[in-house]
């Protein structure tokens, strides 16, 4: 029977977690001992020694070694040792420029034969066709529309077994999930963009609720009335003169 070493304690339990994901990824079987008696009672963590990663005695210098380098802000492969910053901030570059390419693409759906490759050290052609396969397969899901005859409607009536709502779900989950994802990304990239106050010039603007307009009589009593519909008074707000203005569609105030 192989016995079990702890490799790693911490008196919070996710910490002992994330590196029991990590070590699971290089094959290395992991047990978490004493968690629930902490989740319990966090305060006998320091009595009882904490959370206890424990593996196997045969792959303990393995895991000490990827524990070691993890703590150090490292991770390594078969060809080196890499700093975790630098592989975050890749990869989010990386997933930024799927998004970009994402986000042409449901602006101008036509664009989705004429994208191709640049130099980019961070996607791969192979990504890039499915990327582009999946644009497809969206663009194809967005254009479903609902429909029910009057021959479904009775049939569903007196058929007590099966459920109406399928009809509803027109499309899968993971298109809206798809669809949020792109929309957030390109929302998060217009809100970067500098407005400057048309009253005095300055570029300390933020979009969201009006500060001067959102409270007089008459506009909020007919806000409470269609607030399911429509939000209250969304405008420029201008930090440096207190300012509130519009931003026209062609990105002037």
């Amino acid at each position: 029977m192989t016995k079990l070493i702890t490799v790693y304690s911490s008196n919070i339990p996710i910490d002992c977690h994330i590196l029991k994901g990590r070590l699971e990824t290089e094959g290395i079987s992991c047990y978490l001992y004493d968690e629930n008696l902490i989740w319990v009672d966090p305060f006998k963590a320091v009595a009882i020694g904490g959370v206890k990663l424990k593996v196997p005695s045969d792959k303990y210098l393995q895991s000490q070694k990827i524990i070691d380098l993890i703590l150090q802000g490292k991770l390594f492969d078969d060809t080196g040792e890499y700093p975790i910053d630098e592989i975050l901030s890749n990869e989010i570059n990386r997933q930024n420029e799927i998004l970009s390419i994402k986000s042409k693409i449901r602006k101008d759906p036509s664009l989705i034969n004429k994208i191709t490759l640049n130099d980019s050290k961070l996607i791969e052609q192979i990504e890039v066709d499915q990327l582009l396969n999946n644009e497809r397969d969206f663009i194809e899901l967005s254009k479903i529309k609902f429909k029910f005859s009057w021959k479904q409607f009775f049939y569903e009536l007196f058929d007590f077994d099966r459920s109406i709502f399928k009809y509803l779900r027109t499309r899968p989950v993971e298109y809206y999930i798809e669809k949020e994802i792109v929309e957030n990304y390109i929302n998060q990239k217009e809100s970067k963009r500098i407005t400057n106050c048309p009253n005095c010039g300055s570029g300390n603007t933020s979009f969201g609720y009006a500060i001067d307009f959102k409270w007089d009589i008459p506009y909020l009593i007919l806000s409470l009335s269609i607030a399911p519909l429509f939000p209250i008074r969304k405008k420029y707000h201008c930090f440096n003169c207190g300012y509130d203005f519009k931003r026209n569609r062609n990105g002037s105030s």
